[in-house]
């Protein structure tokens, strides 16, 4: 018996990436707006001035440092990074 071509050949799943992510608390966030300014190909800001994350790896140099100073500067410390 033959087992089905799927299963036979090697699935190719895309390793999961190590990089951090930029991340918001959204509860303790006041929507200062200062991450948006420090981390602009990371962070834009909605009707009411609240951040919207993009939340993908950040695989680059500049968007590492970029996510670091927003993290950093957020007065109400709402911006972390995780793996």
């Amino acid at each position: 018996m033959s087992r089905p071509a799927a299963t036979r050949e090697a699935r190719s799943v895309p390793a999961p990436s190590t990089s951090p992510r930029l991340r918001l608390d959204p509860s303790v966030c006041d929507g200062v707006g200062i991450c948006a300014h420090l981390a602009p190909d990371l962070v834009t800001v909605d009707s009411w001035g609240y951040p919207v994350i993009h939340g993908e790896p950040l695989e680059r140099r500049g968007l590492e440092r970029q996510a670091r100073a927003a993290a950093s500067a957020c007065p109400r410390k709402a911006l972390f990074l995780s793996t």
